[in-house]
């Protein structure tokens, strides 16, 4: 049989030709499935066992019962007395676990204070003179003061007071309501404080190292000077003549219920003489008055050491200070 080539390049050829194409293919992977081994089945897996319950064995001391105590036989009481009865204990109160408890704040520190009748130990800065009471009493303290551990006046303070003239006892009394001024070259420089007391006399005799019997004693003692010593001899003259000038005035005798008795005569003399004893009467009354009131002043000097004596409780919280005052140190001398 002759092969033809024009047959393969007709239409009808090369339909046979592309199914021949297809059949081979088709039983070339038909052979290839043939050749595989058969997959190999999957392993068993073993059943898992089922969860029993574990028991655990703890070993420990066998716990071992007390011997009961002995039974103490009571006694039966008395017919006549009755059986205590027992008292039931009660729950003690649980403290709460939740409070709400207040925030706390700090607390300010007191201002030192100190008790009633405390003695300031102070010095006179100016002379003082009764007869110009207009002058106040100045003064500084010259030790410091403390109570309970505290610094309560400092030394160097100034006192002001106001003074009036005691002629019963010559002395001049310094009493009321007194102001200390704190003179510190801190914060308090300038702070006042309002008290209420009194001066009393300070006696210290440095060369005995012993205090004066006068010590303590109240008001400020001081130089009497007397303004006009010829005042008490004008007043003794005065009385006599007053006196004598009714002694020499003519008189006669009159005869009453009780008595004979002198009365003076209408005369001129007598006039005069009554009118002279009246004015001199007066002048002596009027000298008497001024040697009373001017006959003589006191004087302090200045650096007279006194104490000032509170009657009031010191508190340092009363004390008030200016904002415009400045925090620079203060000059001793006010």
């Amino acid at each position: 049989m002759k092969f033809d080539r024009d047959f393969l390049t007709s239409g009808t050829g090369q339909v046979m030709l592309v199914g021949a194409v297809l059949l081979l293919g088709v039983l070339a992977v038909r052979w290839q499935n043939q050749q595989k081994p058969a997959p190999a089945l999957p392993a068993a897996k073993p059943a898992p066992s089922p969860a029993l319950p574990k028991t655990l064995t703890r070993e420990g001391v066998r716990f071992v019962r007390p011997p009961a105590p002995p039974v103490t036989p009571v006694s039966l009481p008395a017919a006549g007395a009755t059986a205590p009865v027992a008292k039931t204990a009660a729950p003690r109160e649980l403290p709460l676990l939740i409070v709400s408890a207040p925030r706390e704040i700090p607390s300010t520190p007191t201002a030192p204070s100190a008790p009633y009748g405390r003695l300031i130990p102070c010095e006179t800065v100016v002379a003082l003179e009764s007869n110009r009471l207009e002058t106040p009493v100045i003064g500084l303290v010259t030790e410091d003061v403390w109570h309970d551990g505290q610094l309560v006046i400092p030394a160097g303070a100034e006192v002001h007071g106001r003074a009036s003239l005691d002629r019963t006892r010559e002395r001049l009394a310094v009493q009321g309501e007194w102001k200390i001024v704190w003179r510190t070259p801190d914060r308090d420089n300038g702070t006042e404080l309002a008290v209420q007391g009194l001066a009393l006399d300070r006696e210290w005799n440095a060369d005995t190292q012993q205090w004066g019997e006068r010590d303590g004693s109240a008001g400020l003692r001081g130089q009497i000077v007397k303004t006009d010593n010829d005042r008490e001899l004008k007043l003794f003259a005065a009385t006599f003549l007053a006196t004598a000038t009714a002694a020499l005035q003519e008189t006669r005798p009159t005869a009453g219920l009780l008595g004979e008795s002198s009365v003076p005569t209408t005369t001129a003399r007598n006039a005069v003489l009554a009118g002279t004893g009246a004015v001199l009467r007066e002048q002596a009354q009027a000298i008497r008055e001024s040697i009373a009131r001017d006959g003589f002043y006191l004087r302090v000097p200045a650096g007279k050491p006194f104490y000032l004596y509170l009657t009031q409780t010191l508190d340092r919280s009363q004390a008030r200070r200016s904002s415009a005052l400045a925090h620079s140190a203060a000059p001793s001398r006010p």
